[in-house]
């Protein structure tokens, strides 16, 4: 989109949504999501309510603040306690993906084993670390070729990638529930206390989980990591024709989309695959 007389590209609305929705949601967290069962609930509901609301109501504030300069988060932080904080905040929100890119490289290395007919290279160290070598410089190539290609870039590879994936998923969920199959969180046994209860002889799916065993807690807190990343884009708002306005609809449309594909995608999930094969696929038994 060109501005009005000088011809300087900007990101649009609907890029800087995909743009921030794909810093969010990876389409990993869905098995272990669903592997709570009907219990997730309450841990979308707690980390949406005290984790992804007030973080995008602060990005959409300070990011329309902010509007007229750039650097983001940096900007933020080094406005109220100085450069060296702010160096330190943009520094971790680096180095964590440094750390994060991998682990969802493999997540897609795997994926695309299973889909090329090959699992067996999915469990396959040399395929995987090559996968990811690859796809970490392509990455860092496509980010050298500026904001504009990676808006573009990344547009679409998160419709691709996660959002089409996403539907069909949750698709398959409601084909699932119409032709009138067993629903996985239906049919849960006793020995599953962690996400069915016992009463009077019936089991049925826990509503709450059991928040005093620690094993509980944790996850509680993993679960806030699912929905971090939602102020990494405001690096390129000022890069937005009109920022004040732009910025904020993208980020409560992502916050939106985020919270309609974890929410689905991974109840669509709980209601087609048993309970216990959940837990092996998410690495819990």
């Amino acid at each position: 989109m060109k501005s009005k007389g000088i011809g300087k590209n900007f990101i649009s609305t609907g890029s800087m949504i995909f743009m921030t929705s794909a810093a969010i949601i990876s389409l990993r967290g869905l098995p272990m999501m669903a592997a709570e069962e009907m219990t997730m609930f309450f841990y979308i509901a707690f980390a949406t309510v005290l984790f992804l609301i007030p973080a995008a109501l602060v990005s959409a504030e300070l990011g329309s603040a902010f509007s007229n300069q750039s650097g983001g988060i940096y900007r933020w932080v080094g406005a109220a306690f100085g450069k060296k904080w702010g160096f330190t905040a943009i520094w971790l929100q680096w180095i964590q993906n440094v750390v994060w890119y991998p682990s969802v490289l493999a997540f897609a290395a795997a994926a695309i084993a299973y889909g090329i007919g090959k699992p067996e290279l999915a469990s396959n160290g040399k395929f995987t670390g090559v996968f990811i070598i690859i796809f970490y410089w392509i990455a860092t190539i496509i980010a050298f070729g500026g904001t504009k290609i990676l808006s573009k870039v990344t547009s679409w590879g998160f419709v691709v990638g996660t959002i089409l994936p996403g539907l069909v998923v949750i698709i398959l969920g409601v084909a699932w529930f119409l032709m009138k199959k067993p629903l996985g969180f239906e049919h849960l046994t006793a020995a599953e206390t962690a996400v069915a209860e016992v009463s009077k002889g019936v089991v049925s799916p826990r509503w709450f989980p059991d928040l005093t065993k620690l094993s509980n807690l944790s996850f509680l807190s993993g679960i806030i990591l699912l929905f971090a990343g939602v102020e990494v884009q405001a690096v390129h708002a000022g890069e937005m024709e009109n920022p004040k306005k732009q910025y904020p609809t993208a980020i409560f449309i992502s916050a939106i989309i985020v919270f309609a594909l974890f929410t689905f995608g991974s109840l669509a999930i709980a209601a087609v695959v048993p309970n216990s094969q959940l837990q092996i696929e998410s690495g819990l038994m």
